[in-house]
C-alpha cells in the first residue's frame, strides 16, 4: 500500500509525550496520534447526537425539573395516551 506522508512539527514536550505515551503503550507515535484522531471523531459524532438529543427534549417540552410527582405521573398518562393514539388506536376500533 502507498502511503503519502506529511512532516508534522510539534513543540518539544508535546513530541516527548507523545514518546513516553507510545513507549509506555510500546507501539509507535504514528499509532498513538491514529488513535487520538479516532477517539476525536467519536467525540464529535457524540456532541453532535447529544445536541440532538437537547434538541429533542426541548422541542417535547424539557425535562420539567422540578415537578412533582403527581405531574410527571399525568405527564407519562398523556404521553402513553398520545402513544396509544398513534400507534395502537386503529387495532381496536
Amino acid at each position: 500500500m502507498d502511503t503519502t506522508t506529511v512532516t508534522l512539527q510539534l513543540p518539544a514536550s508535546v513530541y516527548t509525550e507523545l514518546q513516553s505515551l507510545a513507549r509506555d503503550e510500546q507501539t509507535d507515535p504514528v499509532e498513538i496520534i491514529v488513535r487520538l484522531v479516532a477517539m476525536a471523531r467519536r467525540r464529535r459524532v457524540w456532541l453532535r447526537d447529544l445536541a440532538a438529543l437537547r434538541e429533542q427534549i426541548r422541542q417535547d417540552g424539557g425535562l420539567q425539573v422540578g415537578a412533582s410527582k403527581d405531574d410527571v405521573v399525568e405527564r407519562m398518562r398523556q404521553t402513553r395516551r398520545e402513544i396509544f393514539e398513534a400507534e395502537y388506536a386503529h387495532l381496536y376500533r
